[in-house]
């Protein structure tokens, strides 16, 4: 019990609202009640730390129980495994994307599906079961210690499940027989593939991937990024994948700021892609690869130099092709130091694609070039996305960003690089409301976002913003934004 606050002795209470000096007596009262007083401070002092310790035990006890009622500890053990598997697979691709310039990020020392096995034993007995959070097999050949037996230890705990395989080498250097011999005596099972390579690992992997030709009716998918030095001119012949019945889907990147980007020299059974991204020197180089890949449905090209006279030829036909984008290499250092774009024959003056639904531009073809290839190719109807970049000098102003609007009735996002506007923009704004509600009808979407990037800053008034949020109630977002000159500043159109 605490106990009652003490009062003060009626012979001094008069003293505490005077100045009156206390005789003897009165001192020796005061003095006697003082200690009672700082007695029953130093007790209440001893009771309110029983209680402060005691209430710490209480919060202690309450986050302890609490986790016995967490909704984590009610989750089937089959959702569980599925949360797993949906962290280890965006831990593998974090851990495996390669920046800009082609380097691969190195994993951290804490990983999964690892962790999951450490935190308690139900959690470790949920992944070691769960075979497909073992089929995320990544593998540095920069950081050897221990990758042979974890290698080894993914491969016995995956099953017998598809393979999602990614082999990263970045210093230059030749990693031991033992690794890669252990990356490749599973590749029966690849499904993915991904090669993160300098030139001087590459024929060492291509060696080894000879041993297992005629061994990948799995994969499906390829990944081959290689970074070449100054002195890095040559590539290994690689034929391995030409015996993969089911390749559908390549990506192929040179990483290299100095030797001309061209399309990698080893064969592939370009007849059967039906997703290709890949570096290529010029338009010949695009134009002789384009024939072969009759059934393209997704097709991304990064041009060295997209300027090169093309000799007249046959048009070639993409049947299938829904996606299209080209885009010019280039250094971010020295963007503004490109040479602008010719108005020389380019790929777009060659090609037909009937039924393309994305295109993307930039840098590679001027606005006339790419309403012919549309007029050509009857896909106006079948457009729903255009992404178009020009250079620096050949900006696009309002009539020519209306021509592409109205030659595409069924578009529903469409962004316009290095956009002119001056002080005109507010009439190109008004002339795309008009389109959108004349066309929105028929346009197969109940929205259109428009972005309109200038070359420098944009400074809008409080009535501008007011009148492009109203055209929001009719559907169509505009959005007008500055990137100063730098390709990679792209807002998302909202």
């Amino acid at each position: 019990m605490l106990p009652h606050p003490l009062t003060s002795p009626a012979t001094i209470s008069h003293l505490l609202s005077s100045n009156a000096a206390p005789d003897g007596p009165e001192s020796c009262i005061a003095s006697g009640h003082l200690a009672e007083l700082e007695s029953q401070l130093a007790t209440l002092d001893r009771f309110m730390k029983l209680c402060s310790r005691y209430r710490r035990e209480l919060l202690r006890s309450i986050v302890s129980h609490k986790s016995i009622v967490s909704p984590v500890r009610r989750l089937p053990n089959e959702l569980l495994a599925e949360i797993f598997n949906v962290v280890v697979r965006d831990d593998f691709y974090a851990s495996a994307r390669d920046d800009f310039y082609g380097r691969s990020r190195v994993r951290s020392g804490v990983e999964y599906p690892w962790i999951f096995t450490r935190v308690c034993r139900r959690w470790n007995a949920i992944a070691l079961g769960t075979q497909s959070l073992w089929s995320w097999v990544f593998l540095n050949m920069d950081t050897i210690g221990g990758a042979v037996p974890a290698t080894r230890l993914f491969y016995k705990r995956s099953g017998n499940l598809p393979l999602t395989v990614k082999i990263v080498e970045r210093f230059g250097g030749k990693a031991p027989a033992n690794v890669l011999n252990v990356a490749l005596s599973h590749a029966d099972r690849w499904q993915n593939l991904g090669l993160s390579l300098t030139a001087v690992s590459l024929p060492q992997v291509a060696l080894g991937l000879d041993s297992v030709r005629g061994h990948l009716d799995a994969l499906t998918t390829l990944e081959i990024n290689v970074r070449m030095g100054v002195s890095d001119t040559t590539f290994k012949s690689m034929d391995s994948f030409t015996a993969a019945p089911n390749l559908a889907a390549v990506y192929l990147q040179i990483y290299d700021c100095y030797a001309a980007a061209s399309l990698p020299p080893f064969p592939l059974p370009w007849q059967q892609l039906t997703r290709l991204s890949t570096t290529v020197s010029c338009n010949a180089e695009a134009l002789a690869l384009l024939p072969r890949l009759s059934r393209i449905v997704e097709l991304r090209l990064l041009f060295q130099d997209p300027t090169d006279i093309v000799p007249f030829q046959n048009h070639v036909t993409l049947p299938h092709l829904r996606l299209l984008e080209v885009r010019r290499k280039y250094r971010r250092a020295h963007y503004s130091s490109l040479p602008d774009y010719a108005p020389s024959p380019s790929l777009l003056d060659f090609v037909t694609c009937p039924v393309l639904e994305h295109l993307t531009m930039r840098r590679v073809a001027l606005v006339d070039t790419v309403l012919s290839c549309i007029t050509r190719s009857e896909c106006s109807g079948s457009l729903r996305l255009f992404h178009f970049d020009t250079d620096l000098k050949s900006l696009i102003d309002g009539t020519s960003a209306l021509s592409l609007v109205h030659k595409m009735p069924r578009l529903s996002t469409l962004y316009i690089g290095h956009f002119r506007s001056g002080t005109a923009y507010s009439c190109t704004v008004r002339q795309l409301h008009s389109h959108w509600l004349a066309v929105r009808g028929n346009a197969g979407t109940s929205r259109l976002s428009v972005c309109l990037s200038e070359k420098g800053d944009v400074h809008l008034k409080d009535e501008d913003v007011s009148a492009l949020l109203k055209l929001q109630q009719d559907g169509l977002f505009i959005k007008i934004q500055g990137h100063l000159g730098d390709p990679c500043g792209l807002a998302k159109v909202e």
